[in-house]
């Protein structure tokens, strides 16, 4: 396993030409959501770690912080219209509001990428990107915004996803536009459901690989310094999730791999031929979210939430033609939208109904370990991995618990609560921003709100 995974972690150095500890991407270098730093803070005074610094200008969404070479990238979404109707109230207290889905207030962004300085957090620059659109339907519960996080290149370049399939790629210098397409209008993408396109486009070399869905092809290989479309997937037409691509080398053959509305796939990087496909019965039907994880030189292991359960695949096979088979699935990790951590052989994560969990890949059965006790463990979140320990970010509080990546028992090391919750945060959103670890500091997103915490070693 180990070995598998030291060559992906090679494959992406060289795409990504890093500062010690930066974390360009979605999931950080290798997509992975592990950071090699050592020497964190894991136990905090109650008020939490010395806040670096803050922003309240970040916008709505759900996007995480992207940072490279001393700058910190982030995408956003105005709610200009909303201000209009806040200064209009007094002269419009009998006018009905619009209403989405689930009796959320209509609301009107515009989305923005900015770049703060690592430092300071001083603002750099800040572009608007696109045209005005309504967050109707379940946006109106849930938010508007960005779901994705954005991808920096060392040659220059961000790549950023609006929820609304406009994938777009700007100078990383000041955020000029350099090229743009959607998902629907030019590549006859269809999202499985409604809740927008959240996927974090994978840029490899020359390419940014991405999954628009629809009968043109799940997944579309682009120039990423032109848009130009390279190649579709015409052997695979299921409808797009809202997970993110990764890159794998797995039975010895280099591939994408990624959860589409109709299960696991692998594809050829060079042409997007379907190399193989795990059909999970139907069980990924709702909304597909979380990245699926590496665990072996020809292992895939997959969650989702909505009853959907895990999955352990074995992959065999050459360039021709691979094969996918179970090695187990069950719903021992049903695991919502935060993500889970494959650290030396187990899983770590939460699953629905059974709250945060050590799962044993080595049993044949993918038994779990041990259970966070429920007087004690974290809200259900997302999860990063750094030294050694779990950062575990509650959505219902904002609270950050640290426990030990250990596969023997559960053991909590420190928590802290983020200090300030969002005014602007819809009826049903959450805390839903992934935590980011990079360069020593520690950033947490609500919303507008974004924390730099510094949990370097002192």
């Amino acid at each position: 396993m180990r070995k598998s995974l030291a060559l992906v972690l090679c494959a992406v150095a060289l795409a990504f030409p890093l500062m010690a500890e930066d974390w360009p991407q979605w999931r950080g270098p290798a997509r992975n959501d592990h950071s090699s730093e050592t020497g964190l803070q894991k136990s905090f005074p109650k008020e939490g770690p010395a806040i670096a610094w803050k922003i309240s200008n970040a916008g709505v969404g759900y996007s995480g912080p992207s940072i490279l070479k001393g700058k910190v990238y982030l995408t956003g979404a105005t709610i200009e219209v909303a201000k209009e109707a806040e200064a209009d109230k007094s002269e419009k207290k009998d006018e009905p509001k619009a209403k989405g889905r689930r009796g959320g207030t209509s609301q009107k962004h515009v989305d923005e990428a900015f770049c703060l300085d690592e430092a300071t957090g001083k603002e750099l620059w800040r572009v608007k990107v696109g045209a005005e659109y309504e967050d109707n339907g379940s946006d109106s519960n849930w938010g508007g915004g960005p779901r994705s996080n954005p991808t920096i290149t060392a040659d220059g370049y961000l790549y950023m996803l609006g929820l609304r399939g406009d994938i777009r790629c700007l100078k990383a210098t000041d955020g000029a536009l350099v090229w743009s397409k959607n998902y629907e209008k030019d590549l006859g993408g269809k999202l499985m459901s409604g809740w927008g396109f959240s996927e974090s486009p994978l840029v490899d070399g020359d390419r940014i690989v991405c999954v628009p869905g629809g009968p043109k092809g799940s997944l579309a290989c682009l120039n990423r310094l032109t848009g130009e479309v390279l190649w579709r997937t015409t052997d695979l037409k299921d409808a797009a999730a809202y997970s993110s691509v990764v890159k794998a080398k797995l039975a010895g053959v280099e591939q994408y791999v990624v959860l589409t509305a109709g299960g696991v796939v692998g594809v050829a990087p060079e042409t997007g031929k379907l190399l193989w496909k795990y059909d999970a019965g139907g069980r990924y039907k709702v909304a597909t979210i979380p990245t699926p994880v590496i665990a072996g030189e020809d292992l895939v292991y997959a969650t989702a939430g909505y009853g959907a359960g895990c999955d352990l695949i074995r992959i065999s096979g050459d360039s021709t033609l691979q094969k996918a088979e179970k090695v187990f699935s069950n719903s021992n990790v049903v695991n919502h939208h935060g993500g889970v951590i494959f650290q030396e052989g187990f899983i770590y994560g939460h699953g629905d109904g059974k709250g945060w969990v050590c799962q044993d890949l080595t049993d044949p059965e993918g038994k779990i370990k041990w259970s966070a006790p429920r007087n004690k463990a974290p809200e259900k979140g997302s999860v990063t991995f750094a030294d050694g320990a779990l950062y575990c970010y509650g959505e219902e509080s904002g609270t950050l618990v640290v426990v030990e990546a250990s596969s023997g028992e559960y053991k909590e090391l420190g928590r802290f609560k983020v200090g300030g919750q969002s005014k602007i945060r819809r009826p049903s959103g959450k805390f839903w921003t992934h935590p980011v670890i990079a360069n020593g500091k520690l950033y947490l997103r609500d919303q507008d709100l974004l924390f730099c915490y510094d949990i370097a070693g002192k």
